[in-house]
């Protein structure tokens, strides 16, 4: 057999071996906040801690994305206590601020049955004037 057609054997074989993996147990492909994510049937959730000092006195969060099935929730936490949730759908992109009092709190990015690709960014920053 030709080397050409060992090779593309080899690739027919390993994009069939990941369509399987993304069907069965969903795919998730990326590193959130520095490139976009690629998903395909995941359920899963992403969390990060986020410190807000006396420079800081606010969370800056951006979402952009189009997903063709699934949903993406966005939830900021602390100490059990929830101060923003949303929930996106189909094609968003959306720049979202909210003022809070120093301390540490949780960025909860949970998604169900998500199909499509995001982009997340958070930081903690100092906004004048809100």
């Amino acid at each position: 057999m030709p080397r050409f057609l060992r090779s593309l054997l080899g690739w027919a074989l390993v994009f069939a071996l990941a369509y399987w993996y993304a069907n069965t147990y969903g795919l998730f492909l990326g590193y959130p906040p520095f490139t976009s994510v690629l998903l395909y049937n995941y359920s899963g959730t992403l969390e990060r801690e986020l410190l807000l000092r006396g420079a800081s006195d606010g969370i800056k969060l951006k979402v952009q994305g189009a997903l063709s099935q699934g949903i993406l929730t966005v939830t900021i936490t602390r100490d059990q206590r929830t101060f923003l949730k949303r929930v996106f759908t189909d094609t968003f992109g959306e720049e979202i601020k909210k003022k809070l009092t120093p301390g540490r709190y949780r960025v909860r990015f949970a998604f169900e049955d998500a199909r499509g690709w995001v982009r997340l960014d958070w930081v903690s920053t100092k906004f004048n004037p809100w």
